[in-house]
């Protein structure tokens, strides 16, 4: 396993700041460094607001964190990857599978 985690990610986790107006802003703060494989996985088009508008799903592969955030993102050069779902595959704590859906920037 530890061969294929080629690539370098960012692991980026939110964080929320009351503003004067009584919302909130939420910043991305860059967590830790990771090593990881990616598979492309799913590209799906779809039109919106009369436009075309395309989805690209990734399948990010990571030694097994016990520590994983409930909300994430992954930067990955300059694209930025929002977590959908962390899985351990089989259950032995050695990596996790993370779903990822490319940002529109």
């Amino acid at each position: 396993m530890i061969g294929q985690l080629r690539t370098r990610l960012g692991l980026y986790t939110p964080s929320e700041a009351s503003d004067a107006m009584g919302g909130a802003s939420v910043t991305w703060a860059l967590k830790h460094v990771l090593w990881a494989a990616i598979e492309p996985r799913k590209l799906s088009e779809r039109f919106e607001n009369g436009r075309l508008s395309t989805t690209q799903s990734y399948r990010v592969t990571i030694r097994h964190r016990t520590d994983f955030p409930q909300r994430a993102r992954l930067k990955w050069g300059e694209k930025m990857l929002r977590v959908i779902a962390a899985s351990d595959p089989d259950t032995r704590g050695e990596r996790l599978h993370l779903i990822c859906e490319e940002e529109q920037q």
